[in-house]
């Protein structure tokens, strides 16, 4: 849970004046000690607003994943190494891990379900 950027002010204003040690503020603002001691570092560097949170790096490198919510829809039983060729296909080359298609499909909700007709003969 994200904490106003208010509380922080009040925090660091309150250390300002010496109202106590970062315990005794952790506890008069219900804060953990940890985020009082991140936000006195922060402020000495000269940073008292909030850090921008996430990665900022777009799912896909830019791709729309449009492209891939296609493939699945095409052929939900394919395998990640399939995925990642078949979109280098259709977006010009650019080849991504299968790691990176596997987090793609869950942010995006896609399930891949296993084809019956593999499932029925077994290991290979």
């Amino acid at each position: 849970m994200a904490l106003s950027v208010d509380l922080r002010e009040r925090v660091l204003s309150a250390h300002g004046r010496r109202e106590g040690s970062q315990r005794v503020l952790a506890e008069r603002f219900a804060v953990s000690l940890g985020t009082v001691s991140a936000w006195l570092r922060l402020a000495r560097s000269g940073q008292r607003a909030p850090r921008r949170g996430g990665s900022g790096q777009a799912m896909l490198g830019g791709t729309d994943p449009a492209v891939l919510r296609d493939l699945v829809a095409e052929q939900n039983d394919a395998t990640l190494a399939q995925y990642a060729e078949r979109l280098a296909e259709r977006t010009g080359g650019r080849r991504f891990d299968p790691s990176t298609l596997s987090r793609a499909l869950l942010r995006l909700g896609l399930l891949r379900k296993k084809d019956a007709a593999r499932l029925r003969a077994g290991p290979a």
